[in-house]
């Protein structure tokens, strides 16, 4: 069974990311851990001290606690009709720090997946990923599944694995993205994005390792050159038109960097509705 941690705030991208999670795994037996973490509201300390007593601390904790409790159980009765037959969920209210909590959940709940939604860009900021779904790719070794708030369910029949043939590959860090090809019949595009176009010995030897990976399940090579990556995929991506699903390894924490955390002036067709699967190692 897939342990899947569903963190939500009760926003619309985090519901999104939810019904987006139960689609994606309609046919696989999972448990889906719905996590709202809270804090108490920060009161200034001159305030604090007039105001506030250990007492009225602990009481509003209880309020949170029980408001938290009682909006996961309406999201589980709101999505009861649309889970597969061999779905489980499970509710989980954390008085704690957003990473704090993630890091305890994967832990003890063993989480094969995280999925959670991501706040569009605004204005010529232009940032894919929110402060928290950074955190969780960056400081966590968990995969993650990003799902943008006006992203729309459709079965990843294409997936798109860009690349620069640089790092070493090893089965395990691709295995949930292999899964993932079986589970939906997709095609795996796999994209190399190269300056000069010639590969040399150590890009030979990487591409061969993928070769064996992804040898039982649909997969293809394109190449763009003389092109920068952010340009690469958008292209890619721009002139497909079918792209389901970008795949990327969380070793390349460059392409992370120049994606989706640089503020940009222009804006990247793919940042509006393509979920992101980034892959850590696996457990």
């Amino acid at each position: 069974m897939k342990n899947i941690l569903l963190p939500t705030d009760f926003s619309d991208n985090s519901i999104n990311a939810i019904h987006y999670a139960i689609n994606f795994f309609k046919e696989v037996d999972c448990k889906f851990y719905l996590l709202n973490i809270y804090r108490i509201p920060y009161v200034a300390p001159d305030i604090e001290k007039t105001s506030f007593d250990q007492y009225n601390i602990a009481e509003m904790e209880e309020i949170l606690l029980k408001s938290s409790q009682e909006k996961l159980k309406k999201t589980v009765d709101q999505f009861k009709d649309r889970k597969g037959k061999n779905h489980q969920f499970e509710i989980i209210s954390d008085y704690n720090f957003f990473i704090n909590s993630i890091g305890n959940n994967i832990k003890k709940n063993n989480i094969d997946l995280i999925v959670m939604g991501t706040k569009g860009a605004t204005g010529a900021k232009e940032i894919f990923m929110g402060s928290n779904t950074g955190d969780v790719i960056m400081k966590t070794n968990c995969n993650v599944l990003a799902v943008p708030e006006n992203s729309v369910y459709q079965k990843p029949l294409e997936i798109t694995f860009p690349t620069d043939f640089r790092i070493p590959y090893k089965e395990e860090e691709l295995d949930q993205l292999v899964e993932i090809s079986k589970m939906h019949q997709s095609n795996v595009r796999i994209l190399l994005f190269d300056k000069k176009g010639d590969l040399d010995e150590e890009q030979k030897f990487n591409k061969k390792t993928l070769n064996k990976i992804f040898d039982k399940v649909p997969h293809s090579y394109h190449t763009l050159t003389n092109i920068d990556f952010e340009e690469a995929l958008n292209c890619f991506t721009q002139s497909r038109g079918d792209v389901d699903l970008i795949t990327i390894i969380a070793k390349h924490y460059n392409f992370f960097q120049r994606l989706f955390f640089k503020p940009k002036v222009e804006e990247l067709s793919f940042h509006s509705n393509i979920p992101l699967l980034v892959l850590h190692k696996n457990k």
